[in-house]
């Protein structure tokens, strides 16, 4: 993940004494939040890619086992 431009630190309890300051703080925490979150798109997107792969390739071989051993019964 790539370094944050704000750094986030532990804030005092009495130093958050305006809300412009409060404001301030909940913007920078969002912030990183999302880049978080944002952070983690390609490789979810990389997990449902081969999930997709292994059901396209399993769905279809069952199925055709499935009549195989069904037409192995109606013999």
């Amino acid at each position: 993940m790539r370094a944050i431009k704000t750094k986030l630190s532990p804030v005092a309890d009495g130093e958050l004494t305006t809300t412009g300051a409060v404001v301030q703080r909940l913007r920078v925490v969002v912030a990183h939040r999302a880049e978080e979150i944002l952070a983690e798109v390609p490789a979810t997107l990389r997990h449902l890619r081969t999930f997709l792969l292994v059901l396209s390739i399993s769905v279809p071989l069952f199925l055709v086992g499935l009549v195989a051993v069904f037409w192995h019964f109606a013999h």
